[in-house]
């Protein structure tokens, strides 16, 4: 899975955690490597990486919300929250 080519390909960003769309853009080549997950491992990719007909590619990250809520907190302690 290398590159899309062609008519264009719709690609939403979903949060992983919340399950909120994040964002999502049309492309019209897009090239897995500019998309920055050429270097996941396949398992991560199947994690990570979805496709249907009417959301296109779906590429699951985190929101920063989430983000937040669920690492940023948890690193900075108790003293800090």
């Amino acid at each position: 899975m290398t590159n899309y080519c062609g008519a264009g390909m719709k690609i939403t960003y979903i949060c992983d955690i919340c399950g909120r769309p994040q964002e999502t853009v049309e492309l019209e080549d897009v090239e897995i490597e500019k998309l920055g997950i050429n270097t996941l491992t396949h398992i991560e990719k199947e994690d990570i990486i979805k496709y249907n007909d009417e959301q296109g590619l779906l590429l699951y990250s985190l929101c920063p919300a989430c983000f937040e809520e669920n690492y940023l907190k948890e690193q900075q302690g108790p003293e800090l929250q």
